[in-house]
């Protein structure tokens, strides 16, 4: 573990708290039932213990290993911000497209894009999970539970 992981961690706990924060003003539950606010609730909690229990074990895994004058581990690489600003220029994409498309045309570009020039996986492993993907939104959150999404002139 690096420093890295000491301040993904950290960063992660403060976002899991964010959300714990927001999720506190939920109803957690009513006399029969959970609320609203229950599942956010616990998965703010675990995500909060679990992004520290990383935090401090790379802590005292950096305490405990020995200084070393050239660790690569701790240097930002140049081509790895550019895919994460490419990954993340992808997504600001795709948000902006959705209500001229609908979601599940954007999303499967989004994950074409990701999938074959991000990450430069192989075309047919790339478009096939893809494609999953996007069937398998559609059909649970679409089809099975009837969640309204944006569609496009397609109607879908």
């Amino acid at each position: 573990m690096t420093r890295a992981d000491i301040f993904g961690g950290v960063l992660l706990a403060a976002g899991f708290g964010a959300v714990l924060w927001e999720a506190s003003s939920f109803q957690y539950g009513t006399e029969f039932a959970p609320g609203p606010g229950f599942t956010p609730v616990w998965y703010s909690v675990i995500g909060i213990v679990l992004s520290l229990s990383i935090a401090g074990l790379a802590w005292r895994a950096v305490r405990q290993s020995p200084q070393r004058e050239s660790d690569s581990d701790d240097r930002l690489d140049a081509a790895g911000l550019l895919r994460v600003g490419a990954a993340l220029a992808g997504m600001a994409a795709m948000l902006l497209v959705t209500s001229l498309v609908g979601l599940l045309p954007a999303l499967l570009a989004f994950l074409l894009y990701l999938t074959l020039v991000v990450q430069r996986l192989p075309i047919l492993p790339a478009t096939g999970a893809s494609l999953a993907t996007v069937v398998f939104i559609y059909f649970v959150f679409v089809h099975f539970l009837g969640v309204p999404v944006p569609t496009g002139p397609l109607g879908f």
